[in-house]
């Protein structure tokens, strides 16, 4: 990061380290692409080329969580109009359970700043489903064998100014 511009989204310590949540830049999407093939199945990861058509697709934000040079998590979402998508959040295993996805989710509800937020979640991803309700997300659908066959996607939504469970 030496010689670069950083603009952070947020700044907060876990385990007595410092955590910066910021935009992925390009020289972080190979690393991205290996915390993806930590975090989902092979065809579930997004591949490096998936990541560089996002990071530079109009209206995408790509988020990375950052402790000291390693990328721990991310999250990818758009938007379209008042609309926003959160489409992928990854934590690295070694990290999980310590507050990171709240951060990154969080961080990119302030970065769109939308009216209405939609995201799909497999089903079985209870730890997921629970974070996302923590944040006013609510179940509207299931969507059969979205994920593959027998494995559903709970389809989640929140309506800008509902109030987290957890503030």
């Amino acid at each position: 990061m030496a010689g670069q511009t950083v603009r952070l989204v947020t700044i907060e310590r876990i385990a007595g380290q410092e955590l910066w949540v910021q935009p992925a830049s390009f020289r972080d999407l190979p690393q991205l692409a290996q915390l993806q093939r930590a975090c989902f199945e092979l065809r579930q990861a997004y591949s490096l080329w998936a990541l560089v058509v996002l990071w530079l697709w109009p209206g995408v934000r790509v988020l990375v969580a950052r402790i000291a040079d390693e990328i721990v998590g991310c999250v990818v979402g758009d938007q379209r109009g008042r609309h926003a998508r959160v489409l992928n959040l990854c934590v690295a295993p070694a990290w999980r359970r310590r507050g990171i996805g709240a951060l990154l989710l969080a961080a990119l509800e302030q970065e769109l700043a939308a009216d209405l937020y939609t995201l799909m979640v497999e089903d079985k991803n209870g730890p997921a489903q629970a974070l996302y309700r923590r944040f006013g997300y609510v179940p509207i659908a299931e969507v059969r064998h979205y994920y593959g066959r027998n494995r559903h996607g709970v389809l989640m939504q929140k309506r800008r100014g509902e109030r987290p469970h957890w503030q």
